[in-house]
Parts: structure tokens; C-alpha cells; sequence
């Protein structure tokens, strides 16, 4: 089903800065939420860059470029060797699936 865009759609989603809220939490939760719908590191520095995106826009602003552009690429990074295959312990038991420790 195709919808036209209604501007006064109240099913819109809209992101919100929460004042007093920690910033770095704020950008570690949304980069999180786009990672899981499989985005990747230009399309999400794109919502931080275009001011059109008022929440993402606001911490870049008062973070700077440099700090959000270095917290998403190591997001990404621990999404793509983390997330995906596991945790260290999980990775592990994956390898050594099958082998008999000698005693």
C-alpha cells in the first residue's frame, strides 16, 4: 500500500531532544536503533548532519562533527564484529565447536 504524504500525519515519527538528557547516551541509542534496521555509517551521518532531523542535528551541534563522526564509526565497528557474530565468548564456542580439550 502506497501513502501520500500528509504533513499533519500524526503517525509521523518524530525525534525530540530530551533537555538535560545525556547527549552521548541520546547518539549511542539512536545510532544503535539504525544499525538494527541494517543503515550504515553515511546514511547515518546524514541525520546527523541535515538540519532537518532536529534531535540528531542538536547533537551534532553541541558534540561537534568530529565527536559523532568517531562515535558512530566505532559503533558500526562493534556492530560488524560484535553484534553480528556474538560476543567473545559466544565467538569462541563457535570455534571450538567440536574439538575435545585434552585433558
Amino acid at each position: 500500500m502506497v501513502k501520500d504524504f500528509d504533513p499533519e500525519d500524526p503517525e509521523e515519527l518524530v525525534a525530540v531532544a530530551i533537555l538535560g538528557g545525556d547527549a552521548d547516551q541520546q547518539l549511542d541509542c539512536i545510532v544503535q536503533e539504525y544499525l538494527l534496521m541494517g543503515w550504515g555509517f553515511q546514511q547515518i551521518m546524514f541525520l546527523f548532519r541535515s538540519p532537518h532531523y532536529g534531535a540528531t542535528h542538536q547533537i551534532l551541534r553541541s558534540k561537534g562533527e568530529e565527536h559523532v563522526k568517531d562515535r558512530v564509526q566505532q559503533l558500526v565497528a562493534q556492530w560488524r564484529e560484535g553484534w553480528i557474530n556474538g560476543p567473545p565468548d559466544v565467538q569462541f564456542a563457535k570455534q571450538t565447536q567440536g574439538v575435545v580439550p585434552h585433558a
